[in-house]
């Protein structure tokens, strides 16, 4: 608790305490905190954001009390992480004195918005419509043509709504992470969690969106639908239309989209009536006849933007009833001044808003900040918190008149985004710089990529796609084409468009085809080629003597060396990627290959050693806030301890993963883990508990058909003949599930044997018997 009781001492601290908390990213960093320690790199991940920055907003708000930063020992180094310090914040006015206090229960509560909410300075009417959305639950469609006030109708009747604009380019991964950080801030983590651990699977994305939306009650608003190209978000709104109970989707579109009757609302948004639009005219501080606004009205049917635009030449309904486009040209456009035109030509050639800073790089001259003030008067642009844009009524006809170098423009606005380190500030950039048509641009982009932005491929693989596919023959264009196609495992695809780009690239991008030229032959299981592009990748790295280019060849050499079965030089190799990673300063990579460190000492039979890199991976994980690593981690421990035959430390790991992979939704993870806990569990004569995790292996095998959840029935057997009974029927099932997976049910039964007697299994073969 701080308190601060000069007057002098409350203003100079009050200041800037308000300030950070008025700021949106600091509430989402505060948020985010909430759940758990974080390391900065990994904030950063989860709110896509530049590292440097959230790094410099942490330090700022542990100055201000608000968060607490501690130093952590973990592998010899001090790594710095934070947590939340403060939950309450109290100001107390007292005779003589101001009084800030910071303690630790919720007391004040700030709006926490993920996507910047239109703001509504001037909003009439509407009654009917705001009574008919607030009195709505489940899904909400507003509709109607371009300036009709979809967005600020939505906007006035939900304040509290988490705010998202489509601009086509983002796709329902985008979209999921998004929300999953709103949900977050609700308290509901689970979605969050179930991405950062990498799940993909769409069924269980669409399953967490609403429980989330059910559980927290949360309101979304999502704008502009018509612009969406991912009918992944489309089939998102179907499955929840007729299942979402307390939360609201809310969505506006020009185009009323097709998602039935049962369960949705729609609204078709008409223009306002005669005493609505009377009334807006008298808030624009405009004294007009009768007879006049009835010639208003008359123009315009009383559509909002129309309106706002003849009230800035209130003579042309004089002129004989020009149509409205010959007017935006003769009454508006030919009255702006040459900065202004200037201004609007170069908000038209994007479709999406600009923030402020970026918007006065382009324009160039001093007075941008006046320049764009008299076009917001004016109702020709609008503002969403300090992001502008031209009114979409407007784009397509400035474009047209407007004489402006829209490449250059591109360009320029590419490396700006290029420039703030962040993933979704990355996808932009790139979509920029192929639209300028700068080859050159594109390449370095794609370096960007490779050195500092891996993720990018893995999270939002369909909206990387689509922004790159209007450039498909460019050869860096192709790398990273390649990489989205493998990484989706299409093996061939991506290996003929690497071999087109591979004589085309030099430097890092060459190097980079190179060492997925290893992976994928390593993946084929031709070790013969992934040693030939072994070499070549090896060979670059020296000419180029460059950090990320050994990381590189090192991954690629540990994975060669142990898939050919040489252990020992897999782990040799491994330790030169771990010191290549830590000079680079992977926060994620490092324990992923402490991680690779411990399964080749396990290979080797090393468990000590292998206990000792999975726990370094363990406190690594807890330090950065990587869940899903640390939760690996303890299935890693499980089975070293169920080699070790310590069976009761085995499924006390395995119980702590088991549950991190359910809730999560990994269901990979969880029956690994189950199966090796169930085996413990044998070994151990429990046989009441192993036939319950049997049962749930069987249950997940039915709805996911992952193959080793089957060997549930092969350990419903084992427990049947623990028990002295005939587990014949058992063992028969799961042969008929695992026919084509012979491999996996001898290995089943090699680890089953280390407890129990498998020659029952085998001899049960002959026994007749009815499957159940």
């Amino acid at each position: 608790m701080y308190k601060y009781k000069k007057a002098a001492d409350s203003s100079m601290y009050l200041g800037p305490l308000m300030r950070a908390l008025s700021s949106e990213v600091n509430l989402q960093i505060l948020s985010v905190l909430r759940s758990g320690s974080f390391h900065p790199r990994e904030l950063a991940r989860i709110l896509q954001k530049d590292e440097s920055d959230v790094s410099r907003r942490l330090k700022n708000l542990e100055r201000l009390g608000l968060v607490e930063g501690k130093w952590v020992r973990v592998e010899g180094r001090n790594i710095r992480v934070y947590s939340l310090k403060a939950e309450e914040i109290r100001i107390d006015f007292r005779p003589g004195e101001l009084r800030v206090e910071i303690g630790d229960k919720a007391y004040y509560k700030f709006p926490i918005r993920w996507e910047t909410r239109p703001e509504v300075d001037l909003f009439v009417g509407r009654r009917k419509e705001i009574e008919t959305l607030k009195n709505s639950k489940g899904v909400i469609v507003v509709y109607g043509i371009a300036g009709m006030g979809k967005t600020t109708l939505v906007a006035n009747a939900f304040p509290e709504a988490y705010w998202y604009s489509m601009t086509g380019m983002e796709d329902f991964d985008y979209l999921a992470w998004q929300l999953g950080l709103f949900l977050n801030s609700l308290e509901w983590p689970d979605l969050i969690d179930y991405l950062r651990s990498g799940g993909k699977e769409e069924g269980e994305v669409l399953k967490l969106i609403l429980e989330g939306l059910n559980v927290t009650k949360g309101t979304v608003a999502i704008d502009d639908l018509h612009r969406c190209g991912d009918e992944k978000v489309f089939r998102m709104l179907s499955y929840l239309v007729p299942r979402l109970r307390h939360g609201r989707i809310i969505l506006t579109t020009r185009v009323k989209p097709n998602l039935g009757m049962e369960g949705v609302t729609y609204l078709r948004l008409k223009g306002l009536e005669p005493r609505e639009a009377y009334q807006l005219v008298q808030l624009k501080g405009k004294k007009i006849s009768p007879e006049d606004f009835a010639g208003i009205y008359e123009l315009t049917l009383g559509h909002p933007f129309a309106i706002n635009l003849l009230l800035e030449s209130p003579n042309v309904w004089d002129k004989g009833g020009d149509n409205f486009f010959d007017f935006l040209f003769n009454e508006i456009y030919q009255k702006l001044n040459e900065d202004e035109r200037m201004m609007l030509s170069i908000l038209a050639i994007f479709d999406e808003s600009l923030e402020y800073k970026a918007l006065k790089s382009l324009y160039e001259k001093k007075n941008a900040f006046s320049v764009l003030y008299a076009l917001l008067r004016r109702g020709l642009v609008e503002r969403r918190g300090e992001e502008y844009s031209i009114h979409e009524l407007l784009r397509g006809f400035v474009r047209d008149v407007a004489n402006v170098d829209e490449k250059a423009y591109y360009g320029a606005h590419s490396d700006y985004l290029a420039r703030k380190m962040s993933p979704p500030d990355f996808l932009r950039a790139m979509k920029y710089a192929i639209a300028s048509g700068d080859s050159e641009r594109v390449r370095e982009l794609v370096a960007l990529r490779i050195r500092r932005m891996g993720q990018v491929v893995a999270d939002f693989p369909k909206a990387y796609l689509r922004i790159l596919s209007p450039l498909p023959d460019a050869p860096a264009v192709k790398l990273e084409i390649g990489t989205i196609y493998f990484r989706k495992g299409f093996f061939e695809k991506a290996k003929r468009l690497w071999l087109e780009a591979e004589g085309e690239l030099e430097g890092i991008l060459r190097l980079e085809v190179e060492s997925l030229l290893t992976d994928i032959c390593v993946e084929l299981g031709d070790l013969d080629c992934a040693g030939e592009y072994l070499g070549k990748t090896e060979a670059l790295a020296e000419v180029l003597d460059d950090p990320y280019g050994w990381l590189s060849y090192h991954m690629r050499r540990t994975k060669y060396e142990f898939y050919r079965g040489n252990l020992r030089e897999a782990l040799e190799s491994a330790f030169r990627e771990l010191k290549a990673v830590r000079k680079l300063g992977g926060i994620e990579e490092e324990p992923l290959v402490l991680l690779h460190i411990g399964d080749i000492h396990s290979e080797l039979g090393n468990h000590d050693e292998a206990i000792r890199y999975y726990t370094s991976v363990l406190d690594l994980s807890r330090a950065y806030g990587i869940r899903f690593l640390e939760y690996t981690s303890y299935m890693e421990l499980t089975k070293v301890y169920y080699n070790l035959k310590n069976y009761e430390k085995a499924v006390e790991y395995a119980t702590k993963a088991l549950d991190y992979f359910l809730e999560i939704r990994n269901y990979r993870g969880a029956a690994d883990t189950l199966a090796y806990r169930c085996i413990s569990r044998i070994g151990m004569g429990e046989l009441e508990k192993a036939e319950l995790d049997a049962k749930e292996l069987v249950r997940i095998a039915h709805s996911t058909n992952y193959p080793l959840a089957w060997a549930g029935y092969i350990f419903l057997g084992a427990v049947e003949e623990g028990r002295e009974r005939d587990g014949s029927e058992y063992y028969r099932i799961a042969e008929r599930h695992l026919k084509d997976n012979r491999w996996l049910y001898e290995a089943v039964l090699e680890e089953l044997g280390k407890v129990f007697d498998v020659l029952v299994i085998r001899e049960s073969r002959e026994r007749p018997g009815k499957e159940r």
